[in-house]
């Protein structure tokens, strides 16, 4: 099964909406560390109670930032990012940007 050209879940896309306009509200800070926590409970959330029926980080996002970074040495999406960007907050955004920029690649809406 090809999992890398589903779009994420609406779900999700609502989500992600709400937590770019206001992430201090969610995360408690606008910092990448945080999302990424965040973001590992709702996958984990969404594989027990859902079986992952909502794709909340679409699949071959990681490889789009470790190609675009030109960096395959990082763990997750996250990691690289903030590893590229040096700073919590301008990772948060440049994550955001990304990923608005796959799923525009993909030919999906983006977020913003």
């Amino acid at each position: 099964m090809v999992y890398k050209d589903r779009d994420i879940s609406p779900e999700a896309r609502k989500f992600y909406r709400m937590l770019k306009a206001k992430p201090e509200q969610f995360l408690g800070c606008e910092c990448i560390t945080f999302l990424r926590t965040y973001m590992d409970g709702m996958v984990t959330a969404d594989r027990l109670f859902n079986g992952t029926k909502n794709i909340i980080i679409p699949y071959g996002f990681t490889d789009f930032i470790e190609w675009y970074y030109g960096d395959n040495t990082c763990q997750d999406c996250f990691e690289c990012v903030l590893k590229a960007e040096g700073d919590e907050k301008k990772a948060l955004d440049k994550w955001f940007s990304l990923l608005d920029e796959y799923l525009k690649g993909l030919g999906y809406e983006p977020i913003s």
